[in-house]
């Protein structure tokens, strides 16, 4: 799927497509390659299956590096499929290659699943001194972590059987919802002439400084969302009972087990952090007042909420590029090389078009493959901020691909965001001090301010969303759209008290939030995240260079131990009660900066 387009980018990054070639030629050659991918997975299944219990080291090392060359293949084909989705939800041969694909999956998966059944059931005592074998070094960890999920798994056929299921029973629901949303399209006049919208548009313009324009388009928004809510909460309703129902299954006694599991988190650590950002809405409070003073208003209606303080100029595609490797450079030659490795090999998607998803993420691909980047750039600054984001991630894939195999190369969501957010703490900085207009450096100040209250403040309140939302359906309450509005105010006003007037539509602002579907609880990893990056930024600007080379070893690390484990030589003790405080205290320092510019 190459596009040749080679002309310079036109506004709102108009030719900024990326070239699947590279990774894969066409959907025939992804059909072959996942057949190719299965064959393999099953050739390994006739080899080793009821070899583990008496394996060596040297041939469990063996094992593991034909399991890595298995993942790359499938890897390859499942982002290639799920890539060209992503940028037309609507065209029939990609819906029709990402099933084909995630059948597919299924099968190879089937086959190679007795591999982590075996290794589960090995006494510990034996799997351990496996795992401790110098040929194994590479993927210790792998094995080891492998092992915390052995309370939860069940037979080899009732595996199999929850495998088979998966597409129909959680990826179509999935896909629903990204139809829904990704083709979704409200006729709004920006003042230009009225224009489809769709929902990442409308949103670009909550940060326009015409107030009314604000209003309308978020009043837009929902009167466009309100239609599809009934099915979105069916999808949600569905997914989260499925959800619940396996959860019996396997024995999880909480519905955030299984992603404490996939982070790597003790549960205790992550509600200890939970509650230390409840604890600080009051800072977030305080800011809403003082901007409100700010604005000339007595309280800051909820369009106002990032309402732009001084005059942040348009950012064309081309300069949010340079702004992005500069920055970058400035920290590591190294990193600025990876990120221009993004723009020549042409492997970012920035152009917004109807279909394409919305959002942004960064694709991590495989490991013998580069990463894919995909946004949707409206040549704002907030832009060039999520673009540095992604690239962040394009870095720690990139990085760690080189050192890490493809079974430990990845990390748990919450340490998977670390770099996004470093990333943009470095941009952000290179911004304020090369940008010479007022105007526009206070309004980055007070756009860093208010992206690091959306990150943490309202990723932490939509994951007390969720919690709620789940504990009404085990307790067999239907998850119906007014129910599911009543739970989102609730936790949204938690947040916000008296600073900020919430609008009826508001309601709606659970419906078209694209984690919720995907990976449950995925939104206190970017809190996580965050606070741990501040505190970790904090250290940079103290130690300038000697940092940078740690940092890059971090990034290198890749999967390789646990995220406890790879902060600590970075100065981040999980286990200490008081590890958020180094976060908070930069939060303050921004708010006092802001409040004074």
């Amino acid at each position: 799927m190459t596009t040749a387009n080679t002309s310079p980018p036109g506004p709102n990054a108009e030719g900024v497509r990326w070239d699947l070639s590279p990774l894969v030629a066409s959907a025939d050659d992804a059909r072959a390659l996942l057949d190719a991918g299965i064959a393999r997975a099953r050739g390994f299944e006739s080899r080793y299956r009821g070899s583990l219990a008496t394996i060596t080291p040297a041939d469990l090392a063996a094992a593991l590096a034909e399991l890595a060359e298995i993942e790359n293949m499938l890897s390859r084909a499942a982002s290639y499929a799920h890539l060209r989705e992503a940028t037309d939800v609507t065209d029939p041969e990609n819906r029709d290659l990402s099933s084909a694909i995630d059948r597919g999956m299924v099968d190879a998966g089937n086959a190679v699943r007795f591999f982590d059944l075996e290794w589960l059931a090995l006494p510990e005592p034996q799997a351990s001194a496996v795992a401790a074998a110098p040929e194994l070094a590479a993927d210790a960890h792998y094995l080891r972590a492998a092992r915390r999920f052995a309370p939860f798994m069940l037979s080899e056929p009732e595996e199999r059987m929850l495998a088979e299921r998966e597409p129909a029973a959680v990826s179509a629901w999935q896909a629903l919802f990204g139809r829904i949303t990704s083709t979704l399209e409200v006729e709004f006049d920006a003042g230009d002439g009225p224009a489809p919208h769709t929902i990442d548009r409308l949103l670009a313009h909550v940060r326009d400084r015409d107030r009314e324009l604000r209003r309308r388009s978020l009043e837009t928004l929902y009167a466009g969302l309100e239609p599809e809510t009934e099915t979105l909460a069916q999808v949600y309703d569905t997914l989260v009972g499925d959800r619940l129902s396996l959860d019996k299954l396997r024995g999880h006694a909480d519905p955030m087990d299984r992603t404490h599991l996939h982070n790597e988190l003790d549960g205790v650590v992550v509600e200890r952090m939970m509650k230390a950002v409840e604890a600080h809405y009051g800072l977030a409070q305080r800011w809403f007042r003082a901007k409100a003073a700010i604005l000339g208003l007595d309280r800051l209606e909820f369009w106002d909420q990032y309402a732009p303080i001084g005059t942040g100029r348009a950012v064309e595609f081309l300069e949010a590029r340079d702004l992005v490797e500069t920055a970058f450079g400035r920290f590591s030659p190294r990193i600025a090389t990876v990120a221009g490795g993004f723009f020549s090999d042409r492997r970012v998607d920035a152009e917004p078009r109807v279909g394409k998803r919305g959002g942004a993420f960064c694709a991590p691909v495989a490991q013998d493959a580069p990463a894919y980047v995909l946004m949707n750039f409206t040549d704002q600054m907030n832009d060039v901020m999520t673009l540095a984001h992604e690239l962040g991630h394009g870095m720690h894939f990139t990085l760690s691909a080189e050192r890490q195999s493809a079974l430990s190369m990845h990390t748990g969501l919450a340490l998977a965001e670390v770099p996004s957010t470093f990333a943009e703490l470095l941009t952000f900085d290179h911004l304020l001090e090369t940008e010479s207009d007022p105007d526009t450096r206070r309004a980055l100040v007070c756009e860093r301010v208010e992206g690091s209250f959306a990150t943490v403040f309202r990723q932490t309140v939509l994951a007390r969303y969720e919690q709620r939302a789940y504990a009404a359906r085990r307790e067999g309450t239907t998850l119906t759209a007014e129910r599911l509005s009543e739970i989102w105010l609730d936790a949204n006003r938690a947040y916000y008290g008296d600073t900020i007037a919430l609008p009826d539509g508001y309601r709606f602002g659970w419906s078209y939030i694209p984690h919720f579907i995907s990976t449950r609880f995925y939104t206190y990893a970017y809190a996580f995240a965050h606070l741990t990056t501040l505190a970790l930024y904090a250290q940079y600007r103290e130690q300038g260079p000697a940092f940078a080379d740690r940092y890059l070893a971090f990034l290198a690390s890749g999967g390789s131990q646990a995220p406890a484990e790879l902060l600590l030589p970075l100065g981040v003790d999980l286990t200490r009660a008081d590890v958020w405080d180094a976060g908070f205290e930069e939060m303050t320092r921004m708010v006092e900066v802001a409040e004074q510019d």
